[in-house]
């Protein structure tokens, strides 16, 4: 369970974290109109380094079990007009959250706030269709009138910078409050980013690829009573080669892609949804509901033969890739 001493919702960030060399400062130039009205002029947030740069929390998973899910608070993030609706976020370390990312905008953006994300339990991105899990997630594009869901568990306090990114621009910055103390029970792993087993190279790998031109694969997942299966039982990939593979659920109950071993062996640009895509370190296995569907954009970079199978049922296929 998550320490009980975590009561609060307005707690007072550790002092120990408030330290000379992590202060920083940050123009809150996000907002809503009313915000603006009252306030023409930006305040100044000093930010608070919750995690030293190239470490991040490797137990992340330890969270899921940990906390009450059903208990978590929801709150609403908009990045519609380019800017960060509200631009500042107030969230308790240990807690868990649902953060619903909304764009009302008719142009994608992008919600960006890596060092939150070192400094907490992301346990998944979902929309109506499908879930994204990851180790290390980054950025997560939302498309235009489209929301997707931030499940999380805040773990080390601070005040962090998050961005509203438009094609690649920055657009609008807030930041992410974290009060309160950090967890005890189950207490954080602070690990090197090195750790989260993303493959040598891949940035190199991922910018250098063709994506207009990669190979698309389609793994169809089925069912027939208590019957589960792929429709595809050998998929074919390229050593070195971009291709986007897409599951899609077109059976008549839930659904889950795994086959750890091979996605850890790829470089992963993003995973697509029609909601949105996100972009993190290594792709795990995910739920796909009725009718969703996940596009892996990946770089195959082992030879070998990998298992694809949905645990629990008697669904299998095998990754083939030389």
């Amino acid at each position: 369970m998550i320490s009980s001493k975590i009561k609060s919702r307005r707690g007072v960030v550790s002092a120990i974290a408030l330290t000379a060399a992590a202060l920083l400062t940050l123009t809150a130039c996000g907002g809503s109109k009313a915000d603006e009205a009252a306030d023409p002029v930006d305040t100044a947030i000093a930010l608070v380094e919750a995690l030293p740069a190239g470490q991040w929390i490797s137990n992340f998973s330890d969270y899921k079990e940990a906390v009450n899910w059903d208990a978590a608070e929801v709150l609403a993030l908009d990045l519609g007009a380019g800017t960060i609706s509200p631009s500042n976020l107030v969230l308790q370390a240990g807690l868990p959250y649902e953060i619903q990312i909304m764009n009302s905008d008719t142009v994608d953006h992008t919600f960006s706030a890596l060092d939150f994300m070192r400094a907490s339990a992301v346990r998944k991105v979902e929309s109506p269709g499908a879930e994204v899990k990851m180790r290390l997630f980054k950025d997560i594009t939302i498309f235009a009138g489209m929301t997707m869901n931030l499940f999380v568990v805040p773990v080390i306090p601070g005040v962090l910078k998050m961005e509203n990114l438009t094609d690649g621009a920055l657009t609008a910055s807030g930041t992410i409050s974290v009060e309160g103390t950090a967890p005890t029970t189950p207490a954080p792993v602070i690990e090197s980013v090195s750790t989260v087993g993303e493959i040598a190279g891949a940035d190199a790998l991922i910018a250098a690829a063709d994506w207009d031109s990669a190979a698309t694969i389609t793994e169809e997942m089925g069912d027939n009573g208590d019957s589960h299966f792929y429709k595809t039982k050998i998929i074919n990939l390229k050593l070195n080669e971009p291709v986007i593979l897409t599951f899609a659920n077109n059976g008549n109950t839930l659904h889950v892609f795994e086959a750890e071993e091979f996605l850890m062996t790829c470089a992963a640009f993003k995973i697509t949804s029609t909601e949105g895509s996100v972009t993190g370190g290594i792709i795990r296995p995910s739920d796909l509901e009725v009718g969703g569907a996940a596009n892996l954009y990946i770089i195959p970079t082992k030879a070998g033969t990998y298992t694809l199978l949905d645990e629990g049922t008697d669904m299998k296929a095998t990754i083939v890739v030389k």
